[in-house]
């Protein structure tokens, strides 16, 4: 292998070390910001910006998480549901989590259930 070819592989190589390390300090940090027995949505991507806690019940979403959930932690079982065009629901189940669910369901979610 060249110089140069061995220079690009190292490149890429800490440049991926560090992309990983981003996310998993992420995930870490949001499952300490996330209490067990709930479901916490974050306004920006990898749990960042302001958080909404859900443990339970049926509850629509403050104004400012309508349709713009950047990102969840799901520490628990519920369902996210979407009011748009009749209910279409996404259940979530203890350990999924989206560091960039807005531009999924995160983008249509309107409310948080126990069950669809």
């Amino acid at each position: 292998m060249g110089k140069r070819a061995a220079s690009l592989a190292l490149v890429g190589a800490a440049l991926a070390a560090t992309t990983l390390g981003a996310s998993a300090d992420a995930q870490a940090q949001a499952g300490l910001l996330c209490p067990g027995n709930a479901i916490c949505l974050w306004r920006g991507q990898y749990h960042t910006g302001a958080r909404y806690v859900w443990t339970g019940g049926y509850h629509d979403l403050p104004a400012g998480f309508t349709d713009h959930v950047g990102s969840f932690r799901a520490n628990r079982t519920g369902a996210f549901i979407d009011w748009a065009t009749g209910k279409v629901c996404h259940p979530v189940r203890k350990g999924d989590y989206g560091d960039f669910y807005l531009r999924g369901f995160g983008g249509k979610t309107d409310a948080v259930g126990t069950t669809c």
